[in-house]
């Protein structure tokens, strides 16, 4: 009977969470839309649809995930949460991407772009993280997930360090932007601990689950204040 009450605690704590970090995405999401119509720069466009995709994860892994597999069957019910993981970490992945090409694009898109939902750039976005999850469940490498975000993180930390050292792009908003990224970046390393030692206690895994909402809190302040900025 108490451990019905602590697994219930637990499930609704997950959906709570998850709930959560989708109400900040999409916050964010509506006002990176808004500051784009204001500014027409097309990196907000990108950096959308980033948090668009982390919403999308987020409620497949922990809404959907948490949904029992109609058909009442044992493989059934496991290949349902195979299915959701994967799709889950491909929307991660694509969201992640997306958040990468928001600080590079002006050195890719040589011209305006009608659509940045669908072009060959973001084509290369979701074709490269199929590969990555269908890799990651062909070789059975579990950790390779993982590894690609900290490798995307890391990248994403060193471009904002530079734009930080640019004289040109300094400012308090890009140093605060450097500082989320480095969060995310040790985020997904303590991800990758989590999952290579399976046998940690719960409070380790509460720590990660704070951390990634002061992440997406950390962005919603950031484009908030932009777009106070923009508005005054």
């Amino acid at each position: 009977m108490i451990y019905d009450f602590i697994f219930a605690t637990k499930e609704l704590s997950k959906v709570v969470y998850a709930l959560s970090i989708c109400l900040i995405c999409a916050i964010i999401v509506l006002k990176t839309d808004r500051l784009f119509k204001l500014s027409d720069h097309q990196g907000l466009r990108y950096f959308r649809n980033s948090f668009l995709f982390y919403g999308i994860s987020f409620i497949t892994r922990y809404i959907l995930g948490g949904i029992s597999n109609p058909l009442n069957s044992s493989y059934y019910n496991q290949l349902y949460l195979i299915i959701i993981n994967h799709l889950s970490n491909f929307f991660i992945i694509v969201a992640s991407l997306f958040l990468l090409y928001s600080l590079v694009w002006k050195y890719i898109d040589k011209k305006k772009r009608h659509r940045s939902f669908l072009n060959m750039q973001t084509i290369i976005i979701y074709l490269l993280s199929f590969i990555i999850v269908l890799l990651n469940y062909v070789l059975k490498m579990n950790y390779l997930f993982y590894i690609f975000q900290i490798l995307l993180f890391t990248s994403l930390t060193i471009i904002s360090l530079s734009n930080c050292l640019d004289k040109k792009q300094r400012n308090k908003i890009s140093k605060y932007y450097f500082l989320t990224l480095f969060l995310g970046l040790m985020i997904w390393v303590s991800h990758l601990f989590a999952y290579l030692y399976t046998n940690l206690n719960s409070l380790f895994n509460l720590l990660i689950y704070t951390t990634n909402i002061l992440f997406f809190m950390s962005f919603l302040i950031s484009i908030s204040k932009l777009t106070n900025k923009k508005n005054g």
